[in-house]
């Protein structure tokens, strides 16, 4: 997709979702064309993203092109450089955008939480369980589901993202029947995961598997004239 590519497809081949796949590959043609082929030479704003830097309006025709597939992105960069503000412009600018976008800050959670705010849970399954309860995965049926600090994920609830990743099925703590959920994940952090995979605190296989796009947002200290961009409109903003 770095490269051009449009969508990505497994085998074994189901017409119906390749047709799916070739009319969203005509429309982000149309789309590319109308505009001269690049959001390079676009506007100052993409979505609630604001720039005309080089660095930036990369990022805005990144974000364009895997906006039109359901592929799984990793966001990086430093803390402030707008992760969730480019996570919001892939689903907005996307065909999910009038279904729910669910983020979830995986380092702000007690790991014993977790869990249940992710998968849910039934009705019994622990202390305090009154009542069964959705999980953010299943609330954002038909949309695209945030997870902030990616890296702050304990080691054992990696194991059950991932395979929600590779089935799509979620089965909340306590229970047994498992649910098939279609949202689309867009993970971030501010760490280096590849460190975090030498030093066994995150799994390798998670990561290729969250990471089919990666996005880097740059930090202001490389965006030149964004500053002044930025100031102006936080400005009018607050006036």
């Amino acid at each position: 997709i770095h490269r051009g590519a449009v969508d990505w497809y497994s085998k074994p081949i189901e017409l119906d979702e390749l047709r799916g796949i070739l009319r969203r590959a005509f429309h982000v043609r149309s789309i590319e064309q109308l505009r001269g082929g690049a959001v390079l030479s676009g506007p100052k704003r993409y979505h609630r993203l604001v720039g005309e830097s080089e660095s930036i309006r990369r990022v805005f025709a990144l974000v364009e092109r895997v906006a039109a597939t359901d592929a799984t992105v990793l966001i990086t960069g430093e803390n402030g450089t707008g992760k969730e503000l480019v996570a919001h412009a892939i689903h907005s600018a996307g065909a999910r955008r009038s279904r729910p976008f669910v983020p979830i800050n995986c380092g702000a959670i007690p790991e014993q939480l977790l869990e249940s705010e992710l998968f849910g849970h039934e009705r019994g399954a622990f202390t305090d369980a009154h009542r069964m309860r959705e999980g953010k995965l299943e609330l954002a049926e038909g949309g695209s589901i945030f997870l902030d600090e990616i890296a702050e994920l304990p080691r054992q609830l990696q194991v059950k993202l991932l395979r929600f990743l590779q089935d799509k099925v979620v089965e909340r703590v306590g229970g047994r029947e498992q649910r098939k959920v279609d949202a689309r994940v867009v993970a971030a952090t501010n760490q280096d995961l590849k460190a975090a995979i030498a030093a066994g605190r995150f799994r390798e296989d998670l990561f290729y598997r969250l990471s089919v796009v990666n996005i880097v947002v740059p930090p202001l200290r490389e965006r030149g004239d964004d500053l002044r961009l930025l100031a102006e409109y936080f400005l009018d903003y607050y006036a």
